[in-house]
């Protein structure tokens, strides 16, 4: 029934600890052979697979292997492609644990379920990749229209917070992977809360509304991925060079003063943002959080000479320093 001890052993500590209503778990070797894994029969119910094994083909059945593009019902290829290349990430020891919600198409009742998954490596070996991994799938109480919204801004349409965060991770891995450039963009509207005070929540509303439309209008490439960060800051995370995020800020900065947009307490001079931005190939040291302080450091430059300004953060190794690029 097991190809070895180590598939036998795990299999087994699994259904002693794991033996919850609803929650599926799954093993998966690596080692002697990647395409089969191993699960219990409440995944086999969940996903569909027949009870009376506990073997089956990864390539065939698994719900978040390699058949993602026929089993996870998804229409965009970027965000399938980002659960494929985590998992491999997760495998070639790049990460030591892998996280995601997903859809998964049930052709029985013609809709899809959401579910999270964790995926951990039980066995590494010498040279950090895995050998043995473990899953675990637990379905979650929502629809395609709650699974929409956690991921969306209810009021700028922008990607959420919760977004961001997932987004910046999954890139910053994938750069720290492929060796590639990852800029991050973050803006500011300049003495908002003014403007907000005089005005009132609905003008304020209004005005963020219209400066996350501009921003979108400038982030047509498919590598930029715009967020509303926090109240009024926004966020664009681009898999490009410090070009790339220089280019964005500008633009971004002179798109939202052009649309005049007139600032009460300013004797209605335009609405302005602030901007600040970095952008690195960053290596296994990297985190997310290092990629934000960078970012945030050189808002706060720009907002300190005046707002309506960008400024980059470049990161030279092994020190960190400020490039004054400041332009208004």
């Amino acid at each position: 029934m097991f190809p070895n001890k180590h598939i036998e052993k795990y299999y087994q500590l699994c259904e002693e600890t794991l033996s919850f209503s609803g929650f599926s778990w799954w093993i998966i070797d690596l080692e002697d052979d990647p395409d089969t894994f191993y699960c219990n029969r409440e995944m086999c119910k969940t996903f569909s697979l027949d009870p009376s094994i506990i073997q089956h083909s990864v390539r065939k059945n698994h719900p978040i292997a390699r058949d993602y593009y026929n089993n996870i019902s998804t229409k965009k290829s970027a965000q399938a492609q980002h659960f494929f290349d985590g998992y491999n990430q997760l495998k070639k020891g790049i990460i030591d644990e892998y996280c995601n919600r997903f859809p998964y198409s049930q052709s029985v009742i013609g809709e899809a379920s959401y579910f999270s998954s964790r995926v951990r490596a039980l066995l590494r070996d010498d040279a950090g990749k895995a050998r043995l991994l473990v899953g675990m799938i637990e379905p979650e109480l929502t629809s395609s229209e709650l699974y929409g919204r956690a991921t969306v801004d209810s009021l700028t349409k922008l990607k959420s917070r919760p977004e961001f965060d997932s987004q910046l991770s999954f890139l910053t891995n994938l750069a720290i992977r492929e060796k590639h450039n990852i800029s991050l963009v973050i803006c500011d509207v300049d003495d908002f809360k003014q403007y907000n005070d005089l005005l009132g929540h609905y003008a304020g509303d209004e005005c963020l509304v219209q400066i996350a439309q501009a921003i979108s209008d400038v982030c047509k490439r498919s590598s930029d991925i715009t967020c509303r960060y926090d109240k009024e800051k926004f966020a664009v995370i681009t898999y490009g060079n410090a070009h790339d995020a220089l280019f964005l800020a500008h633009t971004l900065r002179e798109r939202i003063c052009a649309m005049a947009i007139p600032h009460p307490a300013k004797n209605n001079a335009p609405m302005t943002v602030s901007v600040g931005y970095c952008s690195t190939i960053p290596d296994a040291n990297c985190t997310p959080r290092k990629l934000i302080e960078w970012a945030e450091t050189a808002l706060y430059r720009a907002q300190n000479n005046g707002g309506n300004a960008c400024a980059q953060f470049e990161v030279v190794e092994p020190k960190e320093r400020f490039v004054p690029a400041l332009f208004s």
